[in-house]
């Protein structure tokens, strides 16, 4: 019986080559690129404002959150900045008016609805600005952690300084 012996041609070293130059494009768009694109971009911050609204919250809160206040993340428990304005409003609500057959805007008793403008020192990028590595774009989902108050919301206005 003869044995056959292990032996590389031409094809074999192209097709392994071809393989690790697949696995080192991968590996630099996924890890590699966004490590250094923040490593270039670290020293171009702007100073932004954005505005999370947070509703259906009981009226006690309106006091709750204060200018100067610094602002958490609740899910990366990074700092996203800090209060630099408050505003409260009456919590509307949509409605189904069976006398009339329409749907009409109602107030809820004793249930307000904050907009709570932060400031802070973000990177710019190309799809959002960064906040100590937390995404901040308009739409977004936010859970802040406040001094008295944890609350989840949308930020509906951002603003670049």
């Amino acid at each position: 019986m003869n044995k056959r012996k292990l032996r590389f041609n031409g094809v074999d070293v192209l097709l392994i080559l071809m393989i690790a130059a697949a696995a080192f494009v991968l590996l630099y768009v996924f890890v590699l690129s966004d490590r250094g694109s923040d490593a270039q971009s670290g020293s171009d911050t702007v100073k932004i404002q954005y505005v999370v609204q947070l509703q259906n919250l009981d009226a006690r809160f309106s006091e709750s959150v204060r200018r100067g206040q610094a602002v958490e993340d609740a899910i990366t428990r990074k700092s996203v900045g800090t209060v630099v304005g408050v505003e409260t409003q009456d919590f509307e609500k949509v409605v189904f008016d069976y006398d009339t057959g329409r749907e009409v805007v109602s107030r809820a008793e004793d249930r307000i609805t904050l907009l709570v403008t932060i400031e802070a020192d973000a990177v710019e990028t190309d799809r959002a600005f960064l906040v100590d590595g937390c995404d901040i774009r308009v739409g977004k989902q936010f859970s802040l952690i406040l001094p008295e108050l944890y609350g989840v919301g949308y930020c509906i206005r951002l603003d670049k300084e």
